[in-house]
């Protein structure tokens, strides 16, 4: 299977997809990426489950300092050949995200696309617990669209509707909104 970057510097090139990955859609990837043109232009970017690098090597093309997490090792060959091909400069680390979240610090965009057997409610409600999502940060969750990802303190929730897929965001309110008069 190949797919294509859809913006930024490495536009219309193509990407090699490994066996294991479930790449997004290029309508969900455009949809997502003309949404994050509009509210968070830059910064830095991180993709939970890289797996074919379609959204990570994508937020790399459009100008974001991206990490990318993926534990197949296959699917990490396939990322650093596909950052090469396309000269993306990323960082890729080889690991399982969940047990790699304490250690991976805070960015301004989190994307977590897992695999859809996954307790994906359980993970998103230990991303929102974490301090991945910066302040003034957006957490994106793709998930099917039959899951309704709960609310959560702190974060302002909105559902985007793809076909059979949605996109949950959280948008972390920034350190200022948090200030309350005493």
């Amino acid at each position: 299977m190949s797919l294509r970057i859809l913006g930024g510097s490495a536009r219309g090139r193509p990407l090699k997809v490994p066996d294991s990955a479930r790449p997004s859609g290029a309508r969900i990837r455009k949809s997502l990426f003309d949404l994050l043109a509009a509210r968070a232009p830059d910064g830095t970017f991180i993709d939970l489950h890289g797996g074919s690098g379609a959204i990570g090597l994508e937020a790399a093309s459009r100008g974001y300092t991206v990490t990318l997490i993926e534990q197949d090792a296959r699917a990490v060959k396939a990322l650093e050949a596909n950052a090469r091909a396309l000269e993306l400069r990323v960082r890729i680390i080889r690991g399982e995200s969940q047990k790699l979240l304490p250690r991976l610090g805070s960015f301004d965009l989190v994307f977590s696309d897992p695999p859809y057997e996954a307790d994906i409610p359980a993970l998103t409600a230990q991303l929102l617990e974490s301090e991945v999502v910066a302040a003034g940060g957006i957490l994106i969750c793709q998930h099917p669209d039959r899951l309704e990802l709960p609310e959560h303190p702190g974060f302002a929730r909105e559902v985007r509707e793809y076909g059979s897929n949605s996109l949950t965001l959280y948008h972390r309110q920034a350190a200022a909104d948090k200030v309350t008069d005493a």
